[in-house]
């Protein structure tokens, strides 16, 4: 068999403390198992690693080659733990995340910047994709999803809610008779669509009712639905974080409230994230938080 790692220490302890007994007690160990301990690490190496006598112990000629090995063993060790520990107080190295286009720029951006702020020896990488990335494979630290994600193994949290409306330009409105009076009124009018919305597409109506429309547009991307949105190209329907800065400068207008749906926070951490995670999960949840005076960022209350 394979020595432990733990019995080499236990080995360890042994030769530096000169004695099973007081070995024994710094482990806070009998000094049965600490015995037990040197004597299995003989057999599993198939050499006598210590002379024993009443009084003393001292080292065979393998009992002094392994003594030095166990000593860089436990200098790994200890370094190991030291940059563990002065991670949960100041975290460094890379943080893996990956979002939907939806939650790029209106929180997941905000939150990097707010994260590289408080953590200047953290690195950040962003995979910003729509359709679901395997965290395992792309090497993720953490996952961001609209709704809730199909992977049951992963660990999910719940960060908030993002609202999606319908928007139009100005022009579009104008060129369709002015502002509709319902739903059902955007019918005849020209619609934009992501790949994922299926065929046709399909938005409830406040009263039950289901408008069904066939796009004359598709774009696999929520950057470009936005572009063409503001072109005048059709009606969209987009997240209002999305489509809150075009609004606030008069290049879209919301016609219909459509949806809330939840969005959630994924990794593969089996036990408590690190901290990096968990810091980014904070900032992250903090910008889908309803602002004062009531609006929700992701959704209209």
């Amino acid at each position: 068999m394979k020595p432990s790692l733990l019995d080499m220490l236990v080995f360890l302890e042994v030769v530096e403390a000169r004695s099973f007994t007081a070995a024994a007690k710094r482990l806070g160990r009998t000094k049965s198992a600490v015995s037990q301990a040197v004597a299995r690490l003989e057999v599993d190496l198939g050499s006598r690693l210590l002379y024993r006598s009443t009084r003393s112990l001292s080292l065979t000629e393998a009992g002094t080659r392994l003594y030095a090995h166990c000593q860089d063993l436990r200098g790994t060790y200890e370094t190991a733990l030291g940059d563990l520990r002065a991670d949960s107080v100041e975290p460094s190295g890379t943080l893996t995340v990956t979002a939907p286009h939806a939650l790029c720029a209106p929180a997941v951006l905000p939150a990097i910047s707010s994260f590289l702020d408080l953590y200047p020896k953290m690195r950040v990488r962003l995979l910003a994709e729509d359709s679901p990335v395997d965290l395992i494979e792309a090497r993720l630290d953490l996952a961001v999803r609209v709704g809730m994600p199909k992977v049951q193994a992963a660990r999910i949290s719940k960060l908030g809610a993002l609202g999606e409306s319908l928007y139009a330009s100005p022009d579009c409105i104008a060129r369709n008779g002015g502002l509709p009076r319902d739903l059902a009124a955007l019918a005849e009018w020209d619609h934009i669509a992501n790949d994922w919305q299926g065929d046709p597409v399909s938005y409830p109506s406040a009263e039950g009712s289901r408008l069904r429309v066939a796009p004359r547009l598709r774009c696999s991307a929520l950057p470009d639905i936005l572009r063409l949105a503001e072109m005048g190209a059709g009606v969209a329907l987009l997240p209002d974080l999305a489509a809150e800065e075009s609004a606030a400068r008069g290049a879209l207008v919301r016609l219909f409230a459509i949806a809330v749906t939840p969005v959630y926070a994924m990794h593969h951490f089996r036990t408590r994230p690190p901290m990096k995670v968990r810091s980014f999960t904070r900032l992250l949840r903090a910008e889908l938080k309803p602002r004062p005076g009531g609006r929700h960022r992701g959704a209209e209350t």
